[in-house]
């Protein structure tokens, strides 16, 4: 009986599951059946959505097109800005100030007046007083006009040592310096007159200007006197211009026209005390931008028969500059030279015994520029009335000494010496005589400097001695 039961279970347990398989295949058919009828309208709705698709894809391409588009300008824009800033750097230091001292020659504790054009406008600037050395004997600071000039009183101290010495301005990437001579305090009763060292000078704003521009002549002069100026253009046309020279020693004066200036070559006469100066400018179409003005400088103020003449300046790159040196009786030496790849420019006039005593004059012409100025050539009368005589502190030295050279020659004249290397190396030094003749000239030495004889010339007054030394190294 248990047995038929067992079976009677199985058999049912086999009916209701075939039951339940059935009733799921059925209800499978009912859940996969209806989205068959659904899926006809699903197509057709994504049909008409192809286009917007195709829209929206072309859109996306268009917007990598522009995105590639605006990563290649901003690679441009980054250049370009590098550019920029490569040609404002390259303006910055090609740029170049000047400065204009109102003598060429100072008493101790006179006043150097010191202007200054070129500059960055209300940026600091270092005023420097650099001895023959190198070295900085007196710094002050002060600030630029918002034109970029400058003017400063130096005042000297009445113990300063005297000798070759240079005004120098330090403003930011910008620097200038100017070379003058100090003298002792008790050399002004000598036969120099310091009074009369006031050298007239003159230059303009600009070489090339603008039919609109304004034309400004400025320079030094003698305190409180009187300067004029004739500006005249190509066709004959004058402006006249009076001003009094500044108790500073700078003056400035301006020339302009309610009608364009006419273009083509125009020159301005200027005239102190009887010097006068004629200056060359151009007007034209163009920029009036000029980085390289046209300056000019002596190494020294005062010479003597048998010194070198050292003019310098600073002209337009590659360009010709000629100078004329005129004796007090008229006679001219003529030299010539092309303006280096930096701007700078030097002129050597080796003179003679036979020179004249008295001022010369120094006119040098550039692109139809023109700057002149006076110099000193002292007498050769007394030369026989003294003796010239040099020595070393010491014989040998050893690297990193510095050789000293003392002895006397006549008051208040130049001692030039030259340290000569064995293989042929030089360096140059100078120095004023006081009034008892005596000087000091040293060399500093370094410890690259060539190990074994030296020698040393040193001249005066058409005088020279020579003297040898041996330079070992450091132990």
């Amino acid at each position: 009986m248990k047995k038929y039961a067992i079976v009677t279970i199985g058999l049912l347990a086999v009916v209701v599951a075939s039951a339940t398989v059935y009733g799921l295949f059925n209800v499978n058919s009912t859940i996969f059946g209806k989205p068959d009828r659904a899926q006809t309208n699903y197509s057709a709705d994504i049909n008409s959505l192809k286009p917007q698709i195709n829209s929206l894809s072309n859109n996306v391409s268009s917007l990598s097109s522009l995105k590639g588009d605006i990563s290649d300008i901003r690679g441009k824009l980054s250049d370009l800005e590098t550019k920029i800033n490569q040609a404002q750097q390259v303006a910055l230091v090609s740029a170049k100030p000047v400065i204009i001292l109102d003598r060429s020659a100072y008493l101790q504790g006179d006043i150097v007046y010191i202007i200054a054009v070129g500059l960055d406008p209300q940026k600091a600037a270092q005023v420097q007083l650099i001895d023959n050395y190198g070295y900085v004997v007196m710094q002050a600071q002060t600030r630029p006009d918002s034109a970029g000039r400058l003017t400063y009183n130096l005042s000297l101290p009445s113990a300063i040592i005297s000798g070759n010495y240079q005004a120098k301005i330090i403003s930011g990437q910008l620097t200038a310096s100017q070379p003058f001579t100090i003298m002792e305090r008790s050399q002004s009763s000598g036969s120099v007159t310091l009074s009369g060292l006031y050298f007239f000078n003159a230059q303009t704003d600009h070489a090339v200007y603008l039919p609109s521009d304004v034309i400004e002549v400025f320079g030094t002069g003698k305190p409180n006197s009187s300067v004029s100026g004739v500006l005249t253009s190509p066709s004959g046309r004058t402006y006249s211009s009076n001003t009094t020279v500044q108790p500073d020693g700078t003056y400035a004066m301006f020339y302009t026209d309610s009608q364009p200036l006419e273009r083509g070559s125009w020159h301005v006469t200027i005239n102190n005390q009887g010097v006068t100066k004629v200056l060359y400018l151009s007007v034209q179409s163009g920029s009036s931008s000029n980085v390289y003005p046209f300056t000019v400088q002596t190494d020294l103020a005062i010479y003597q028969p048998g010194d070198q003449i050292l003019v310098s300046g600073i002209a337009q790159p590659y360009t010709t500059v000629n100078a004329a040196l005129s004796s007090p009786s008229g006679r001219t030496y003529i030299a010539t030279t092309t303006v280096s790849s930096d701007g700078s420019y030097q002129l050597y006039y080796f003179t003679s015994q036979s020179y004249e005593t008295g001022y010369w004059y120094v006119n040098l012409t550039n692109q139809g520029q023109s700057r002149g100025f006076s110099i000193y050539m002292a007498s050769t009368s007394s030369s026989s009335l003294y003796s010239f005589t040099a020595q070393t502190d010491k014989t040998i030295y050893v690297k990193g000494d510095q050789i000293q050279i003392s002895g006397a020659g006549k008051s208040y004249t130049t001692v030039k010496a030259t340290l000569r290397s064995p293989s042929g190396n030089t360096y140059d030094t100078a120095v004023s005589t006081n009034a008892d003749g005596s000087y000091v000239i040293s060399f500093p030495t370094s410890s690259y400097y060539e190990t074994g004889n030296w020698y040393i010339t040193i001249t005066n007054w058409g005088l020279t001695k020579v003297i040898s030394i041996f330079l070992e190294p450091r132990s």
